[in-house]
């Protein structure tokens, strides 16, 4: 197949554009012929009876072959508009997920700042995307899932170093303004109509099955089960990393507090999913996991 480069692209598209147009507007004018050709036939058959100006075999031959090239000329008009509206499709998708990525970008920039949590949204990322690929779900959810957690702390860009990066408890005032974050990021996101699945999820990814987590106070199946999946990987690396205040918690530790807070805090098949997952995967417990990557639908 031919190839083309890239500046040429929009130029091909047009063109192709312009020639269903053009192909549109001579099927308007054989139409048309189709109807003159037919109404001057039966005038001069009735005006005329006795002779014939254009023969009956003529007509029906210049009619069908003109209705015959009408058919096809549909058929061929129906591939390029096919044609390009998943050229359209394609190109909408890689929009979004240049805005996807550059959002993501921030987060990173703001994790960067803490050595203690670099890395976070990925690994967060990686271990809710085993999750749902062991769930076997479909792979639009996976996609969705990758976005909501690479974007699940986007709102703590807002909030203050000496709140973040505080060495010792915070305090209530503080903490009010960490419990924020799930909903300044849905503000954040509020401009990308198409990411309504992502900005749910990640508004309610701190939510408990108790009813005791925040913003909303929802319990067990009223929280979207993908927020329930990231909550379980978010625990997890929060636990396994080290923060300025403690050393990473120890694996018997972590398997013992996600075994004590299954039911309550964390959903209980998604706790049991990600043990299962730990066991075969023992590389999850690594602290330097690199960028989780999966092919959009």
């Amino acid at each position: 197949m031919e190839s083309y480069p890239d500046n040429r692209q929009p130029d091909i598209e047009k063109a192709n554009m312009q020639s269903v147009f053009l192909t549109s507007n001579f099927k308007l004018w054989v139409v048309a012929f189709i109807f003159f050709l037919t109404f001057f036939h039966l005038f001069t058959s009735l005006a005329f009876p006795n002779s014939r100006i254009l023969p009956e075999k003529l007509v029906l031959t210049v009619v069908l072959g003109l209705i015959a090239y009408l058919w096809t000329q549909e058929i061929r008009d129906r591939e390029r508009l096919q044609a390009m509206n998943e050229q359209l499709i394609i190109a909408h998708r890689k929009l979004q997920d240049a805005e996807v990525n550059t959002i993501s970008s921030l987060v990173l920039f703001e994790e960067a700042k803490d050595p203690y949590i670099r890395g976070h949204s990925n690994r967060v990322t990686m271990f809710s995307l085993a999750m749902a690929e062991a769930l076997e779900l479909s792979a639009s959810t996976k996609e969705t899932i990758r976005r909501a957690s690479m974007l699940h702390d986007l709102g703590k860009i807002s909030i203050k170093d000496s709140i973040l990066l505080k060495p010792g408890p915070l305090t209530d005032a503080e903490w009010d303004i960490v419990k924020r974050h799930p909903q300044i990021a849905l503000d954040i996101l509020d401009p990308l109509k198409f990411l309504y699945l992502e900005k749910r999820i990640i508004l309610y990814h701190h939510e408990r099955i108790d009813g005791k987590g925040y913003p909303a106070g929802l319990k067990d199946k009223e929280i979207p089960f993908e927020s329930r999946i990231i909550a379980v990987a978010d625990t997890f690396d929060a636990m396994n990393t080290a923060r300025i205040y403690r050393e990473p918690c120890s694996k018997e530790f972590i398997l013992s507090e996600l075994k004590k807070v299954s039911g309550t805090q964390l959903d209980s098949q998604f706790v049991d999913v990600f043990l299962g997952l730990i066991d075969k995967n023992p590389q999850f417990w690594e602290r330097t996991l690199g960028t989780p990557e999966f092919p959009v639908s």
